[in-house]
């Protein structure tokens, strides 16, 4: 959530006057600072619906040396999420070599993946000038996702930008630097976008846009501006036919699950509880997956409404329809479980 200070920010940075160019570049440097500092730590993020719309991101952010990144190859994408790191292993992610350079900056997408519940990229850029990435400690971008229809489907930039999409329910973000070598002037910046209510759509000749390069040295930044245009090859691996529907027979169960659709990356899950649970804690680290071999798959983010006399919540849980499981077991704790029973693909409804 946002602290008075940002929301106050925003508040005056959205009020119709004209500021002189140098003011509103000053703000906007300040604005991408606190963004960047004060969502270093993963936490879990829930919103209702205009919340959401506000598409505030949360940002986790770690470094690791060349030598660490050399030493295995496989640990791209790796956000400690055993959905993604099983969907890797399974080759659903796609190799990319879309390339663009501007401002002395080289800009490679390199692999990607997609489905309803989550989206990674990973960038690799290179820098013609070292000065930039002197005692640099972070990079990031900031870049918007268009799908080949016009639609934004990702838009991850600074308040003080306008928004071009609607926006899609895209409940928390993540990025960080895996490769941060800048002697060879090389940073690699992998990004997941995930939607706790599995609404992301197909992406087909979608495209990125980069607006901005930003490297993080202590409370200053230095933002590169310009335009970098990277083509996102469509996903090879037909996600429709690679999910996994789960279900429950039991009607009295006090957690009602409508959803419950295992993609590549997650088990995307929705449930109803009697009630309105208002206390976040009541879900928070509390809910988790288990499969017919005993392993736990906890969520850690989530998002809640209220419908009538009853709390709806969404969240992924980090099991990938790659694990096999004909039956799984939701607890939440201090509320109570359900079993679910994988569907017969005869009995599947698209």
């Amino acid at each position: 959530m946002k602290d008075h200070f940002e929301i106050d920010l925003k508040k005056r940075l959205n009020e119709k006057k004209e500021l002189p160019d140098s003011v509103r570049e000053s703000l906007d440097e300040a604005y991408s600072i606190i963004r960047a500092k004060s969502k270093k730590k993963k936490g879990i993020i829930i919103w209702n619906r205009v919340a959401i719309a506000a598409c505030a991101l949360l940002v986790s952010v770690g470094v690791l040396t060349h030598k660490q990144v050399m030493a295995n190859l496989n640990d791209f994408f790796h956000f400690g999420d055993k959905g993604i790191d099983q969907a890797v292993h399974e080759g659903y992610v796609q190799e990319a070599d879309s390339i663009a350079t501007d401002q002395g900056i080289k800009i490679k997408l390199s692999r990607h993946f997609s489905d309803a519940n989550k989206v990674g990229m990973s960038f690799m850029l290179e820098f013609e000038d070292p000065s930039i990435l002197k005692n640099a400690e972070e990079v990031s971008m900031d870049y918007r996702l268009k799908n080949g229809d016009g639609e934004y489907i990702v838009e991850f930039i600074p308040d003080t930008k306008p928004l071009k999409g609607s926006h899609y329910d895209l409940s928390i973000s993540e990025q960080q630097n895996p490769l941060f070598d800048t002697e060879s002037r090389k940073i690699q910046y992998d990004v997941l976008v995930s939607s706790n209510n599995g609404e992301i759509p197909e992406l087909k000749d979608a495209v990125i846009e980069v607006e901005s390069v930003n490297v993080f040295n202590d409370a200053r930044i230095k933002k590169t501006n310009g335009n970098w245009e990277l083509k996102v090859g469509n996903q090879k691996n037909n996600t429709s036919d690679g999910i996994v529907r789960y279900i429950t027979k039991e009607p009295s169960s006090i957690i009602q699950v409508s959803k419950a659709d295992a993609y590549p990356t997650s088990l995307n899950l929705t449930f109803a509880l009697k009630g309105k649970y208002e206390n976040e804690n009541t879900f928070a680290n509390n809910m988790k997956i288990i499969d017919e071999k005993g392993n736990e798959y906890p969520a850690t983010n989530f998002s809640f409404i209220f419908d009538g006399e009853k709390t709806v919540i969404s969240t992924n849980f980090p099991f990938s329809s790659y694990h096999y499981s004909n039956t799984l077991k939701l607890i939440v704790t201090g509320v109570g479980e359900v079993d679910l029973v994988q569907e017969k693909r005869n009995e599947l409804t698209q």
